[in-house]
C-alpha cells in the first residue's frame, strides 16, 4: 500500500511542477515503475528465495568389487 502512496505522490508532484498531461503522468508513472523494478531486483538479501537456507549433502555411489568400501585385508 506505501508503494502506492509513493507513486501516487510522485505522479501528482511531477504534474504540478511540469503540468497535467497525459505525457507527464505516463513518462512518471514507467519511471516510478522502474525505478521500483531496479530497486526489488537489487536487494536480494530482503526477500528470500526458494532454496537459499537450505543446504546440499553430496552423496556418492560407488559401484565395483569391494562398493561398500569397507577396510578388507585381502
Amino acid at each position: 500500500m506505501i508503494p502506492l502512496i509513493l507513486i501516487g505522490a510522485t505522479v501528482l508532484g511531477g504534474c504540478m511542477i511540469f503540468g497535467y498531461s497525459s505525457f507527464i503522468v505516463g513518462f512518471l508513472l514507467m519511471t516510478a515503475g522502474a525505478l521500483g523494478l531496479i530497486t526489488f531486483m537489487s536487494t536480494r538479501g530482503a526477500v528470500p528465495r526458494p532454496g537459499e537456507r537450505e543446504s546440499v549433502i553430496e552423496e556418492r555411489h560407488y559401484i565395483g568389487k569391494h562398493d561398500d568400501h569397507r577396510n578388507y585385508r585381502s
